[in-house]
């Protein structure tokens, strides 16, 4: 795989358009605690992502598209979509137990990583 310019300008572009759009999800007023922007923003996400790649799929569209839509615009507004995407596409190929795995360890991982993180972090700034 090369570096192609125009794929980079996508995802870049894609991806300032997807923070942007996330930041103002905490100004829509739709929940008074922040954890639920999130949430909703995750959900928006997974359903996108589930449109557009069917869309991008079934119309043949070029990468940059998919580099623009889902790694840019969907991967800054939520890393959500792009997880739930991954197993849906393995379980569709048949690959359950794969799925599983990935799942587990993204979910049971990524906990336990930001645990480790926190504690680690707390540790030093006590010093």
């Amino acid at each position: 795989m090369t570096l192609n310019i125009t794929e980079i300008a996508a995802v870049a572009s894609g991806g300032a358009i997807g923070c942007v759009a996330r930041y103002g999800m905490d100004f829509l007023r739709w929940f008074d605690n922040n954890v639920y922007h999130t949430v909703a923003a995750n959900l928006i996400g997974c359903l996108s992502i589930g449109i557009i790649f069917t869309v991008l799929t079934a119309y043949d569209a070029s990468t940059v598209w998919s580099r623009f839509l889902i790694t840019g615009l969907l991967g800054g507004f939520t890393t959500f979509s792009a997880f739930s995407l991954h197993p849906l596409l393995m379980i569709k190929n048949g690959l359950w137990l794969q799925a599983s795995i990935y799942i587990l360890v993204t979910v049971a991982g990524g906990l336990v990583a930001c645990a480790i993180g926190m504690y680690a972090t707390e540790r030093l700034l006590e010093k």
